[in-house]
């Protein structure tokens, strides 16, 4: 059976038992509800309160949406922001500090860690999560918390772990309030990208499936064309990784023609390798000269060697719609390519059995 016939079939039931897909066709209902759920959230606790910088910490599907926060809105934000996915907070956290402890299920050990640590630094702390420690933790403490529903996956729930991050920074004053009104703008722009990457959508007409099938046994190379887009495509590599179960690679211009571009141009040492890439660029028509130039030059130096090159440009007026829209292809695209492999895309075993044997 063809890739093409297998992403056409009329269900994928049976290699996704635990509707992995009902969770990413969701997204744009989910992100409606993040932003109410927000919105309604006490922050008394740090009124009258002013920061000078702002730390995310989380992991996984959790600290994505800081990393998203942080490269989509560094021209806005009144305060510099740091992801941090570690068990330590860097030194300079202090009472002027703001914090923002997030994890899914609440249990995550160093997103604990770090809530600590900022308890005891006094810096003012907000908790997101569906439950779990941190948020007994946060109701014992007095903390803000934003509680959203659980029963997804950390990497289904982005609308949940980065739009509160926008709402409380704007009720905090580190953000414009007019830009909330971009979340609804990218609600809307995520609903016709599901019109066009639902299944129901043959492959023919259907630009995330027809990725996955460039895709499919190659290792996907995922470029970001400068800026937010960088962040994106680190997003596209960890979603093929956990749905696909299979390796991927991310870089950013201008960064990687410094570097990774002279990977393309070796004497096939490593056997042409690079014959098994198939590479995805993530483009915006509002990028600089500067990087529209890199990119057509770099496409002619991989051209050469690389098994496919396609293109994916963001949608949408607002930043925030042009990160989410390429944010989205790549969450169908991730979930196509697990289908085309057999894999279930829900669980993540490895990672399982890994936090058992920390526990012990």
């Amino acid at each position: 059976m063809t890739t093409q016939t297998t992403l056409d079939a009329p269900s994928f039931r049976s290699i996704d038992p635990q509707d992995m897909l009902g969770a990413i066709l969701g997204l744009p209902e989910q992100i409606d509800d993040a932003k109410r759920v927000a919105l309604g959230a006490s922050f008394d606790s740090l009124t009258g309160r002013t920061f000078s910088s702002l730390v995310i910490a989380g992991l996984g599907g959790s600290a994505i949406g800081g990393d998203f926060l942080r490269a989509g809105y560094e021209a806005t934000l009144t305060v510099p922001v740091t992801v941090v996915r570690d068990y330590h907070l860097p030194g300079y956290v202090n009472e002027r500090t703001l914090v923002y402890a997030t994890s899914n299920s609440g249990n995550t050990e160093e997103t604990l860690a770090c809530y600590e640590s900022a308890k005891n630094a006094r810096a003012g702390l907000v908790a997101f999560s569906t439950g779990g420690k941190l948020a007994t933790m946060a109701k014992a403490d007095g903390v803000p918390l934003v509680s959203f529903p659980g029963g997804l996956q950390p990497r289904a729930a982005l609308g949940y772990s980065f739009v509160p991050l926008i709402v409380a920074s704007s009720r905090l004053g580190l953000l414009p309030g007019v830009l909330l009104d971009d979340i609804d703008e990218a609600s809307a722009v995520l609903r016709e990208v599901r019109n066009e990457c639902n299944p129901e959508t043959p492959f023919a007409k259907n630009p995330a499936k027809r990725l996955a099938a460039a895709c499919f046994s190659r290792l996907p190379v995922i470029y970001g064309s400068q800026g937010e887009r960088g962040v994106v495509a680190y997003r596209w590599k960890t979603q093929i990784e956990e749905n696909a179960k299979a390796f991927a690679v991310s870089n950013v211009f201008p960064e990687l023609n410094h570097n990774e571009t002279v990977g393309w141009s070796g004497t096939h040492g490593q056997g042409e390798v690079e014959k098994n890439f198939a590479v995805v660029i993530l483009r915006d028509d509002r990028e600089p000269k500067q990087i529209q130039r890199r990119v057509d030059l770099t496409k002619q130096i991989i051209a050469r060697v690389a098994s496919s090159i396609d293109e994916v440009w963001a949608r949408g007026e607002s930043t925030l719609s042009r990160m989410l829209s390429l944010t989205y292809v790549g969450d169908f695209a991730s979930y196509y390519l697990a289908i085309a492999y057999g894999e279930d895309p829900t669980p993540v075993r490895v990672i399982d059995w890994l936090k058992s044997e920390l526990a012990k």
